[in-house]
C-alpha cells in the first residue's frame, strides 16, 4: 500500500498543522493531523469538521477523526447519518473548538457529543446551522433536535463563545435562572475555558469538566449532588417552576482576567448545552484583611479598611497588621502582644507609667514575754541621810528613826 492509497484529510493550517500520514498501519477510513498551540482545522469527507482555535492546546497533539458505529440518539434527538470518533477522546481543550457537519442539514439542526460511557450533550445552534463549540475530544454525530429539558431565563447567555462580551462578566457568583420543564430533577453544568491563556492548570480539576464552579447557594430546589459525580456542578430536585442557582469558584479559584463559562442543563443520559457567560472574580475577592478589616475596591484597586488600632503596610495593601500603641507609655503592654518597656529596679508598672514601690514592710521579732518585773524593798539614800523603807522602815544618819510594822523607835546620838 502507497501512500497515496490513503484518504487524504482536509487540514488547513491556522499557524502550524501537519497531515500525519503514515502507510501501514492507519485506519485508510480516518484522517489525522498534527495541530500545535496555534491551532488547526480537520476534516472528513462528508462528515464533521473540527476548527481547533489558536490557544485550545498547549503542546502539539495527534488529532484523529475517524468514523464508528455508535448510536447518540437520546429521547426526542433522533441522529441523523453516521458517528465519528475524535481523538484522543481524554483530551480537554483549553478553549472550545468550532464543529460542523457537511451535507444536508435535518430539522432543527443538532450535535450530539459524548465523551466515553458519559452522557450524551445536545449542541443545537438555533438557526439551520449544525454547528457546536466542544471543550473535549469524543464522539459525535449529526441528529434532528427535539425539546430541551429545561431553558435559562437570566441571564442571556451568548450562543456562540466569539459573542460573548468579555467586558461585562458576572462578578463573584454567577447566578443563573432556570425553568425547567417537566422533570423533577435538574442537573445544572458550568464549564470553564481559559480564553486569555492565564493559567497552565486545569480550571476545572484534573479530570473533571464541571468542577471549576459549585453550587453556593439554590432557591426552588435542593442540592442532592456536585460535581464530583462527573455529570454536572450540581443536581436538583425540584420544587418550582424555576430554579436559581448561585454559583461560585471551587477549583477556579481567584482569577485576574475574564474566564469563559459554558452552561450546560440536563436530565437522565441527555445535557444541553444552552450557550455561554463571562465570568470574573473582583480584586477583593477571597481578601479577608487578616480579619481586621474589610476590601473595597471602588477606587480600582483593591484595599484594605482597617480596623481602630490596625493598618495596612506598605508591601502589602491587603493586610491589616496591629499597630502597637506605647505613645505616652513607659512599661506594660503595646496592644499587639509586644511590650512598650520594663522599669527599673525598685518601681512597679502602673497603668503604663513606672511608679516608686513601696518599701517592703518589716517584722521585728517578739521579744516580749511574761512580766519578770521584780519589786523588792525600795531604798532611797540621799546625802549623808540615808532612808530605808522596807516593811515601813525608816533610817536617817544624825537622827535615825526606824519604823516597823509593830513598833517605832528613835535613837538620838549627841
Amino acid at each position: 500500500m502507497t501512500v497515496a492509497s490513503l484518504r487524504l484529510p482536509l487540514v488547513r493550517s491556522f499557524f502550524l498543522a501537519a497531515a500525519v500520514l503514515v502507510p501501514g498501519c492507519q485506519d485508510t477510513s480516518a484522517v489525522y493531523a498534527l495541530i500545535g498551540p496555534e491551532g488547526g482545522e480537520l476534516s472528513i469527507e462528508e462528515g464533521p469538521t473540527l476548527k481547533i482555535p489558536a490557544g485550545a492546546l498547549l503542546a502539539t497533539r495527534q488529532i484523529v477523526i475517524r468514523p464508528v458505529d455508535d448510536d447518540l440518539t437520546r429521547g426526542d434527538f433522533k441522529q441523523s447519518g453516521g458517528a465519528y470518533r475524535i481523538e484522543p477522546t481524554d483530551l480537554d481543550l483549553r478553549i472550545p473548538a468550532e464543529l460542523t457537519f457537511a451535507g444536508d442539514a435535518p430539522a432543527q439542526p443538532t450535535i450530539l457529543w459524548r465523551r466515553g460511557e458519559g452522557r450524551v450533550v445536545a449542541h443545537a445552534a438555533g438557526d439551520e446551522r449544525a454547528l457546536a463549540y466542544i471543550g473535549g475530544l469524543g464522539v459525535v454525530a449529526l441528529a434532528a433536535g427535539g425539546e430541551i429539558a429545561a431553558t435559562v431565563d437570566e441571564p442571556k447567555l451568548a450562543r456562540i463563545p466569539t459573542d460573548v462580551d468579555y467586558g461585562k462578566p458576572l462578578l463573584d457568583i454567577a447566578t443563573v435562572k432556570v425553568s425547567p420543564k417537566g422533570s423533577a430533577m435538574l442537573d445544572v453544568g458550568f464549564t470553564v475555558y481559559d480564553p486569555t491563556g492565564m493559567s497552565n492548570r486545569p480550571l476545572n480539576g484534573d479530570g473533571s469538566r464541571y468542577c471549576g464552579l459549585k453550587f453556593a447557594s439554590v432557591m426552588g430546589g435542593s442540592i442532592t449532588s456536585g460535581c464530583s459525580g462527573g455529570l454536572a456542578t450540581g443536581s436538583v430536585i425540584v420544587n418550582s417552576t424555576q430554579v436559581t442557582v448561585d454559583a461560585v469558584p471551587f477549583l477556579l479559584g481567584k482569577i485576574d482576567n475574564a474566564v469563559l463559562v459554558e452552561v450546560q442543563v440536563g436530565s437522565g443520559d441527555l445535557a444541553h448545552s444552552v450557550g455561554y457567560l463571562p465570568f470574573l472574580t473582583g480584586a477583593c475577592y477571597l481578601e479577608s484583611c487578616s480579619g481586621h478589616g474589610t476590601c473595597d475596591s471602588s477606587s480600582g484597586a483593591a484595599l484594605c479598611m482597617c480596623d481602630d488600632g490596625y493598618a495596612a503596610p506598605v508591601e502589602d495593601p491587603l493586610a491589616c497588621n496591629c499597630v502597637p500603641s506605647c505613645e505616652g507609655r513607659e512599661c506594660g503592654d503595646d496592644g499587639c502582644g509586644g511590650w512598650c518597656g520594663d522599669c527599673g529596679d525598685g518601681q512597679d508598672c502602673n497603668e503604663g507609667q513606672c511608679v516608686g514601690e513601696p518599701p517592703p514592710a518589716t517584722t521585728e521579732p517578739d521579744t516580749t514575754g511574761p512580766d519578770t518585773t521584780t519589786t523588792g524593798p525600795d531604798t532611797t539614800t540621799t546625802g549623808p541621810d540615808t532612808t530605808t523603807t522596807g516593811d515601813e522602815t525608816s533610817t536617817t544618819s544624825g537622827d535615825m528613826s526606824t519604823t516597823d510594822a509593830s513598833s517605832t523607835t528613835t535613837t538620838s546620838t549627841t
